[in-house]
């Protein structure tokens, strides 16, 4: 099996069609995230494109926040152009 090229930051800047400026995140993760819940804490598992997992601590409201903000994000997605959802 042959070694993933490194990351190369000024690489994912071509990426992007006109050439942005500031500070900007180049998407890591691939699918299969995971939460793992305690009593006070959860931490929120995600693999990379290198294949190496970084654990995210949060909070319970946080995760409970984050929650309600992707599945508003998703549902926002889904409207027509233009459109509304209920």
């Amino acid at each position: 099996m042959t070694e993933p090229k490194p990351f190369r930051l000024t690489e994912a800047e071509k990426a992007f069609p006109d050439r942005r400026k500031g500070d900007f995140m180049v998407p890591y993760c691939v699918p299969g995230a995971q939460i793992h819940m305690g009593e006070q804490i959860a931490v929120v598992v995600v693999p990379t494109q290198e294949g190496q997992r970084i654990g995210l601590p949060m909070d319970l409201q946080t995760v409970s926040d984050l929650h309600a903000l992707l599945g508003e994000a998703l549902r926002m997605l889904q409207a027509p152009e233009g459109g509304s959802v209920q």
